[in-house]
């Protein structure tokens, strides 16, 4: 099963007031653009989802954007309008919110999606197992 890796880049990440930041739980967080970048690359064999805000996504995106890894960048700005042009190169990964809840919600679901769709594999091949010791079982004399 798949370990996720939940970033937050933002310059406020730190910000141990934030509402968005007490939400989001559990989350690797980045301040700057190279320590970001570097550990997706470090992490190269765990599913990564990104928030980036606004004043870093261009930077970050183009970098990071066809690392295997990366699952999805959720843009968390101010305007969604100001990035609709620019995110059309990076559509298949990225999306746009500037609501906090919105994004949360859209990635919650996602992560459901995903363990769901884990554990109906799993599911599947111990099935098969549980298959195949049956071809083993003794019968009674």
């Amino acid at each position: 099963m798949s370990q996720f890796n939940i970033i937050w880049l933002d310059a406020n990440a730190l910000d141990s007031k934030s509402s968005f930041r007490s939400k989001l739980g559990a989350t690797k967080l980045f301040t700057n653009v190279d320590s970001c970048v570097k550990y997706v690359e470090s992490h190269s064999n765990e599913p990564i989802y990104l928030i980036v805000s606004g004043s870093f996504a261009k930077e970050v995106v183009p970098k990071i954007y066809d690392s295997p890894n990366l699952v999805q960048v959720f843009l968390f700005c101010g305007s969604v309008a100001a990035y609709a042009e620019w995110a059309m190169d990076y559509r298949d990964k990225l999306m746009i919110f500037d609501h906090g809840d919105d994004l949360l919600e859209r990635l919650w679901n996602d992560l459901q999606t995903s363990l769901q769709e884990q554990a109906m594999a799993c599911f599947k091949l111990a099935n098969e197992y549980k298959q195949r010791a049956l071809q083993f079982k003794q019968s009674c004399c």
